[in-house]
């Protein structure tokens, strides 16, 4: 039997902040303000992260593709995006500024606010849309909170009770989020019809499936409703066929799986069930344009 082969090129914190020049960091927790344009993006191809980001676009705007769909973030947008979530940069405006906060599970679970206020956590959940819009009024909060963070996070002395004050600032930016985000939703702005829902449930079920079914008969079966219907549904929400989608999320995870030097390109097949390197690699370059030798060989 083959090993088990888990190719998630999982990007640390510290690997994603080092070229950003961010250091100042509190038990997991990380808040800087930059303009992306002075410096040099870190990481353009596919990736996995170990940690929350939220990301706050107070002028400009940057494109990134979260899952298996492109989001242009704008001015007053707020970028959630959950760990092992695969996302890629795609450009970046030159007056683009922004703030992000980083923080891992640990710290997220310290607040306790999943034991308090269930339903404060409902936008943290990968089930949501990773957008919240908001305008300047409700921006002002969020970024006046993240500044005393980062300002005590840069307070290297020991002072009493940094730990609590912190994590009460940090649990009080989880909540205004969340009030932002639920009123978004009352207002109608992330209410699907029933076709946007039954697309979300296809790009929900996609991911847990897509490396034993590649085929829209499969999905649609497990939907209840006709292969022709499904793609119908999915091309007129999306503009892309559900197999276009089945496509990408399999040539997503190989690129992720192949920025990975410690695997084989038969490695990769194997655990995206292909039946063999020969197979993968002409699927991989009709996709792709490329082979997967070539891709690894691109400078990323």
């Amino acid at each position: 039997m083959p090993k088990e082969i888990l190719p998630v090129q999982m990007h640390t914190m510290e690997q994603l902040l080092a070229p950003l020049g961010i250091t100042s960091q509190h038990k997991g927790l990380y808040v800087a303000s930059f303009n992306p344009d002075h410096i040099e993006m870190p990481i353009l191809h596919p990736f996995r992260s170990d940690h929350f980001s939220f990301t706050l676009v107070h002028e400009g705007d940057f494109s990134i593709n979260v899952g298996l769909l492109e989001y242009k973030v704008k001015e007053h947008n707020v970028l959630m995006v959950a760990p092992n979530t695969i996302r890629q940069f795609l450009n970046v405006s030159s007056d683009c500024r922004l703030t992000s906060v980083i923080f891992t599970s640990t710290y997220l679970s310290a607040t306790s606010i999943h034991t308090k206020n269930v339903e404060a956590f409902d936008f943290l959940s990968s089930q949501v849309s990773p957008l919240l819009v908001a305008d300047e009024k409700a921006m002002a909060p969020l970024k006046s909170i993240l500044d005393i963070i980062e300002s005590k996070i840069d307070i290297h002395d020991e002072l009493a009770f940094q730990d609590e004050v912190l994590l009460s600032l940090f649990t009080g930016f989880i909540y205004e989020v969340s009030a932002l985000y639920q009123k978004q939703q009352k207002i109608g702005e992330v209410k699907g019809t029933r076709k946007e829902e039954l697309t979300f449930r296809f790009l929900k079920i996609l991911p847990q499936y897509f490396k034993a079914e590649r085929s829209v008969q499969a999905y649609a079966a497990m939907l209840n409703i006709t292969p022709k219907y499904l793609s119908q549904t999915v091309k007129e929400v999306t503009g892309k066929t559900a197999g276009d989608f089945i496509d990408e999320i399999v040539i997503m995870e190989a690129k992720v799986a192949l920025n990975d030097p410690s695997l084989t390109i038969a490695q990769v097949a194997d655990y995206l069930n292909f039946a063999d390197q020969f197979v993968f690699s002409k699927f991989f370059k009709k996709q792709c344009g490329i082979s997967p030798s070539k891709y690894r060989q691109t400078p990323l």
